[in-house]
């Protein structure tokens, strides 16, 4: 995303914004693995864990950026084959 000053716009680009969802989603991927998790949507059982904090700050930042990633925690997500 840019501002272009001269117009007083901002340019988004589309393909940009599709890697950044496609590069968070695999982090999370990544953090589950490294913990054992399922890739799969799961229940957590108590309290919130190091990956569970992880992920949420993942999520957050991808909110920040105005992207929707579909979930509010990451256990929500199923991130066996990110369609995105």
């Amino acid at each position: 995303m840019k501002y272009h000053a001269p117009t007083k716009k901002l340019i988004i680009d589309l393909d940009a914004l599709e890697y950044v969802s496609l590069s968070l989603l695999n982090a999370m991927k990544h953090i589950r693995q490294s913990e054992g998790l399922p890739l799969e949507p799961y229940k957590r059982d108590c309290a919130l864990t190091d990956a569970d904090h992880a992920q949420k700050n993942l999520i957050d930042a991808a909110d920040r950026l105005g992207i929707d990633l579909g979930a509010r925690w990451g256990n929500e997500l199923d991130l066996r084959e990110p369609s995105r």
